[in-house]
């Protein structure tokens, strides 16, 4: 003959699954499961939070040198914190560029043309440093570093902080919905005891 023995919900022992269900029962098959999805959703999250790359040492902006007609940087101001890195990169427009602090703090040296060339600077110490391009100064190639507490996002490098991906915000959400449903549920084998005959009397 077939067994019919029902099978023993999570959290349950055998004795509570052969009589009805107990409100002591469910409540710990419940809290057992919430607990499940609530560290599902809390490790999603930890995941998406160490996705996100860059060591120390502060963050990089990105300049564009030979921006809009080929005699301009993009931005034209830029805001980093201190320990921050600004890299100047070339597009191949507008002739031969380099970058000049007004106040001799950097140089990229002598003017190159073409695309894909590079300089940075890490500065160090708060403060406004004007820059420009020596060939085009006169038609306004012209630019300024703002070193300041805390950055700002100026447009333009990257940005500061880490993003969660819609994986882990999906799961998240997916968790809270799940734990949400089992306290309604709760609140019912709550309200009658997990006694389905006494429920269906009232």
């Amino acid at each position: 003959m077939f067994s019919t023995r029902q099978p023993v919900a999570l959290g349950m022992s055998e004795t509570d699954a052969d009589g009805p269900v107990s409100r002591r029962g469910f409540l710990r098959t419940a809290a057992g499961t919430a607990a499940v999805a609530g560290a599902s959703g809390t490790a999603a999250a930890q995941e998406g939070n160490s996705s996100s790359g860059g060591g120390g040492g502060g963050s990089t902006k990105t300049v564009e040198v030979g921006a809009g007609s080929g005699t301009s940087f993009a931005p034209e101001e830029t805001t980093i914190a201190p320990g921050g890195t600004v890299v100047w990169e070339w597009t191949g427009e507008g002739g031969a560029h380099n970058v000049v602090a007004d106040d001799g703090a950097f140089n990229s040296g002598s003017p190159e043309e073409g695309s894909g060339i590079t300089f940075e600077h890490t500065f160090q110490e708060t403060g406004e440093f004007a820059y420009h391009c020596a060939p085009h100064e006169a038609v306004g190639m012209v630019g300024t570093i703002v070193v300041q507490e805390g950055g700002a996002s100026s447009g333009g490098g990257e940005s500061s902080g880490p993003a969660v991906p819609n994986s882990a915000k999906t799961l998240g959400i997916a968790a809270m919905s799940f734990m949400l449903s089992t306290l309604g549920l709760a609140y019912v084998f709550m309200k009658y005891g997990g006694d389905y005959d006494n429920a269906l009397e009232e």
